[in-house]
């Protein structure tokens, strides 16, 4: 497999990948369905029933479903997913209004919780950039009986009812709740409600056969949602009269902010197996923690007096505390949970370090002690072998200090020794906001940059310019701030590469969706796709694609997502010798 880049023009990015071998996964495949992340498009919660001679039960078939002609009264055209491996995610939309205010609980629907309080919506009505999320069932009429008022009566049409049989995931563990109603403009009819409880009520007690209804999924926390539903109906008396059933799982998921703020623990984790190092930005209060790639650590309080004592023109501040204990969160973005909660016990004792390797932004960076009286690490005056933390068996709480506003990249490693053998991890990132969150707007980003760079202020108000001629517009380079982009310096080559993955091609890249909140807002990274340029193909919320052949999905390694997604452009198709990959930026 080779892979490489061919082309730049000021717009768009072009990649190949060249494959000696791929794999094809037919369409329709229910059982072993490849994993899918959905963030936005038309899906079904979908029940299909055939009469099973000796065994009602068998005839069941639950699944998340879409038509590939996209009319969904077309029995001929429908594709299903395995829902354990199909997860439903809360996109930047659904917990904002119109508007772009965050959304929040009304009086109508306060059973969910106070007034005021954040909720994510999965709307009934298909709005760009969400899930459109509907229940759909799928058989022959006059097999079931009708359901009315808890009673089953023979009919020559019949109808099914989907059951809410369970709830758990780490947004329920968190107190989140979630419920499913209808609204007609005025009045809401709740079919769903997990804030009294779960008990046989729980259900959306009447679809008709090959029809689809669609309703609004409220979320009240972030994290994962398993919501294990049923499907049952009673048989008409000619076919048996049998009540009969089947479960499955469904997965849904709301993002985490990405956003560390007022503090946050450095946890340090160490793999024996592949004498492997790595750190991660643990909020402990949102029982979160972040690959350093996915988080933004935001230095928010005005610098003490005691922290300028130490680091003159400080003027922000921010608690971290280095820490070599297991995580004690439930969810993990960027990092395989099962190594999270090694920690660092396995290490020589007392050879752990932290150590500096560079700062960029538009001041310096120091570590203090906590109380601000000795400083561990300083940029002002060189980077040298002296910025390094030695850390115990203990947590050791420190304060990172900023002399200017703006974006920085702290850039640390870690050395340690194990059975008396030095290892060493990769090269870590540490984004700090100095005054800014991770929502910060292209203005800020480009006064960031210019003053790191000691630019003329407006040097880069140009989102169409490129001003250090690396083929990628300003514009790009912002939404590419976690690729480690910066936009006076040509670093094209930190762009994602092709591979083939798993009977696939694809392309990996980390998408902010503070930046692109898939709404074809002011920015917008739509990755493309071809065979044989120069006909392209290229995926938005407006062109969501096909999961069984090509389309943007998840590539997190963790249990949980946040706004700063590891996102994937992967291509199932047959008999490929070749494929090519693209970015096109908006504005470009």
């Amino acid at each position: 497999m080779k892979c490489k880049r061919i082309a730049y023009t000021s717009s768009v990015v072009v990649l190949r990948l060249t494959l000696f071998w791929l794999l094809w996964l037919p369409c329709g495949l229910l059982s072993q369905t490849v994993p899918m992340d959905i963030l936005y498009g038309h899906f079904e919660v979908h029940a299909d029933y055939q009469l099973s001679p000796g065994n009602p039960d068998a005839g069941w078939r639950l699944s998340v479903s879409y038509n590939l002609n996209d009319n969904f009264n077309d029995r001929s055209q429908i594709v299903r997913l395995d829902p354990e491996t199909t997860t439903f995610i809360a996109s930047p939309r659904t917990g904002t209004t119109a508007g772009g205010a965050p959304l929040t609980i009304t009086s109508a629907v306060s059973r969910l919780g106070p007034v005021g309080s954040p909720l994510w919506l999965f709307p009934q009505n298909n709005i760009l950039g969400t899930p459109f999320l509907g229940a759909r069932a799928v058989m022959d009429p006059g097999l079931f009986q009708v359901f009315f008022n808890g009673n089953y009566t023979p009919s020559a049409s019949g109808s099914i009812s989907l059951r809410l049989v369970s709830m758990t995931g780490s947004g329920p563990a968190a107190g989140g709740r979630f419920a499913l109603w209808e609204s007609d403009g005025q009045t809401l009819l709740f079919y769903l409600d997990t804030s009294n409880g779960i008990d046989a009520t729980d259900r959306i007690p009447t679809l008709a056969p090959n029809s689809h209804s669609h309703f609004n999924w409220g979320f009240t926390k972030p994290g994962t949602y398993l919501l294990t539903i049923e499907a049952l109906g009673r048989l008409n008396p000619q076919h048996g009269g049998q009540l009969t059933s089947t479960q499955k799982t469904f997965r849904f998921s709301v993002p985490h902010s990405s956003r560390l703020t007022g503090s946050a623990v450095l946890r340090l984790v160490y793999r024996a197996a592949s004498r492997d190092l790595h750190l991660l930005l643990e909020d402990t209060g949102a029982n979160v923690a972040y690959h350093p790639a996915q988080g933004f650590l935001e230095a928010e309080s005005s610098a003490s007096a005691a922290a300028i004592a130490q680091m003159p023109g400080a003027v922000r501040q921010m608690a971290l505390t280095l820490s070599p204990a297991p995580c004690l969160s439930t969810d993990i973005v960027g990092l395989d949970p099962a190594r999270a909660v090694l920690g660092a016990s396995d290490l020589d004792p007392g050879t752990l370090k932290l150590r500096l390797r560079s700062v960029a932004g538009p001041g310096h960076f120091a570590l203090l002690s906590a109380d601000a009286s000795a400083v561990r690490m300083n940029s002002a005056n060189g980077i040298s072998p002296a910025d390094e933390v030695t850390l115990g068996s203990a947590d050791q709480p420190t304060l990172a200090v900023f002399t200017a506003d703006g974006l920085y990249r702290v850039e640390v490693e870690l050395v340690a020794l194990a059975g008396g053998v030095e290892v060493v991890s990769r090269p870590m990132t540490l984004a700090f906001g100095a005054g800014l969150t991770a929502a910060y707007s292209y203005a800020s980003w480009r006064d960031s940059f210019e003053r790191t760079h000691g630019l003329a202020s407006g040097t880069l108000t140009n989102t169409r310019g490129d001003h250090d001629q690396d083929g990628l517009t300003n514009g790009a380079e912002f939404q590419l701030f976690w690729h480690g982009c910066d936009p006076v310096r040509p670093d094209a080559g930190l762009l994602p590469l092709p591979q083939p993955v798993a009977g696939a091609s694809v392309m990996d890249y980390l998408r902010d969706t503070y930046k692109d909140t898939l709404t074809e807002g002011t920015f917008q990274m739509s990755p493309g796709t071809t065979a044989q340029p120069p006909t392209w193909a290229t995926y938005n919320s407006r062109n969501p694609g096909r999961p069984l052949e090509a389309c943007e999905t998840g590539a997190e390694t963790g249990n949980a997502h946040g706004r700063i997604m590891l996102r994937r452009m992967r291509v199932l198709v047959p008999d490929e010798s070749r494929r090519f990959f693209r970015f096109v930026f908006k504005p470009d």
